[in-house]
């Protein structure tokens, strides 16, 4: 019980909010940066971006105070393993202090928070468009290559309590109250006993690893290209060790191009097989995995609803989508057999 109420206060606490002026002094200290800063919506950080006087963007964190300093240490060596791998798919870099430290605090009244900067990435967010299969296929391959290069890559902080954790996703169960309608919340309900009684068992013999954990649409970035492509990854805030599955299945809930057919959710599954081949167990479990990652993020929308207030940023922009919705009712009616003929015979065309 109180590693779900740890879970909870994560996504429930109410990010910094640190004036811009204590920020950019503390830039002008600790990095000898001098700019303009814009405010980054963000779930449970503060984030702003940086234009500095060099004419260079560059992006500005800080965590959450509830956020254990050895998550954000996690996240700060996994990018810096990203680098050293030379990894293929462009992710941002971490930029260090004028000292040479990767991470510094700034205070808010009582509080210490975790501040660090990393560079600001390029291209076009895919947040908002519908992905052909073209980019879908890049988009798969270019997670295997970040699964390729964070795997072997171990850290304390790899196991924060987060409710977005496939692994801990019956705890939501408590939050299914909030779904509105009998309909929803039977069906949210039904993917949790699945969960339950099929998926959390199996999760000991899967490949596990350090793994992205949020590939969804605002998290890529396109190129101006004719077809485009994907120029970079960003969002590494949900990083922690899982099946490698689990990825898969994260990003593949958010390709709800076309409902009524699975070629990009299979152009998908093909480019990241084209990199780093899925085993037969991992098929099979993908549909219930995915159908479990639309449940949660259901049940987090609205249990947020009721949890912060209306004019929050980051909830406004939640529930202007609410294509899990339909999504799921669409996998549900469609069956795993089906899903699974449709995406990998389609996949192996």
């Amino acid at each position: 019980m109180t590693k779900q109420h740890g879970a909870l206060d994560s996504i429930a606490a109410a990010p910094p909010n640190l004036p811009k002026d204590a920020v950019l002094d503390l830039l002008q200290c600790e990095y000898g940066l001098y700019g303009e800063l814009s405010v980054l919506v963000s779930e449970r950080d503060q984030n702003f971006l940086l234009d500095t006087r060099s004419g260079e963007r560059l992006v500005v964190k800080i965590a959450n105070a509830g956020e254990p300093f050895e998550v954000t240490e996690f996240q700060v060596e996994a990018l810096q393993r990203l680098e050293r791998q030379q990894c293929a798919v462009a992710v941002p870099r971490v930029l260090p202090t004028t000292s040479g430290q990767a991470i510094t605090s700034i205070s808010a009244g009582d509080e210490q928070h975790s501040l660090r900067v990393v560079s600001f990435l390029p291209g076009r967010p895919l947040e908002g468009k519908l992905p052909g299969a073209r980019v879908a296929f890049d988009m798969g391959r270019s997670l295997a290559l970040i699964d390729r290069a964070l795997d072997g890559f171990t850290h304390p902080g790899e196991s924060q309590e987060l409710l977005w954790d496939m692994q801990r996703a019956a705890e939501i169960r408590p939050l299914v109250r909030h779904v509105p309608g009998a309909e929803l919340q039977s069906l949210v309900g039904a993917c949790i006993d699945v969960f339950e009684t099929r998926l959390a068992p199996a999760f000991a013999d899967l490949r596990t690893q350090v793994i992205h954990n949020d590939l969804n649409p605002g998290n890529v970035l396109l190129t101006d290209g004719d077809p485009p492509g994907v120029a970079g990854v960003i969002d590494f805030g949900d990083m922690l060790r899982a099946p490698l599955i689990v990825d898969v299945a994260i990003a593949m809930s958010y390709l709800r191009a076309a409902e009524d057919e699975l070629a990009v959710p299979a152009a998908f599954a093909r480019g990241f097989d084209s990199e780093s081949p899925l085993e037969y167990r991992e098929r099979e479990l993908l549909f219930d995995l995915i159908r479990m990652r639309l449940a949660t993020t259901i049940t987090i929308l609205y249990w947020r609803a009721s949890a912060r207030s209306a004019d929050d940023p980051y909830l406004r922009k939640a529930l202007e989508e609410r294509g899990a919705e339909r999504f799921l009712r669409h996998l549900s009616q469609l069956g795993q057999e089906r899903f699974l003929t449709a995406v990998f015979s389609q996949k192996n065309a």
